[in-house]
């Protein structure tokens, strides 16, 4: 009578030591970088003037000195091109455009009168 061969199963010994995965460790430091750079800082507040940009169908734009803000809920009243306003905003980062400027949604913003 011969008898089946005996199977082990994998050793207490043999079992891969794993390191998180590359991919894991990409998305982490990625993500840890631009948390450094202040892009999911949620809260804006400046000073700038609105412009126009004819792209498409249009643009209205908030030009900083540091940066250029597309709001998407501009007061039409504040569509004139020149004037110089304040606000605050937050950062819409589940947002994409064609206009240029980093998207926001004005939380408030006044008319600086000259």
């Amino acid at each position: 009578m011969r008898s089946a061969p005996i199977r082990r199963r994998g050793s207490v010994y043999s079992a891969p030591h794993r390191l998180p995965s590359v991919p894991l460790l990409t998305a982490l430091l990625f993500a840890a970088t631009l948390a450094a750079c202040g892009v999911f800082d949620p809260e804006i507040g400046d000073v700038g003037t609105i412009v126009f940009q004819d792209i498409e169908a249009g643009c209205w734009l908030i030009d900083t000195e540091t940066e250029d803000y597309f709001p998407v809920n501009l007061p039409g009243n504040l569509q004139v091109p020149g004037i110089q306003v304040q606000f605050e905003a937050v950062a819409r980062l589940d947002l994409t455009t064609f206009c240029p400027g980093r998207i926001i949604e004005i939380t408030w913003i006044s008319e600086i009168e000259d």
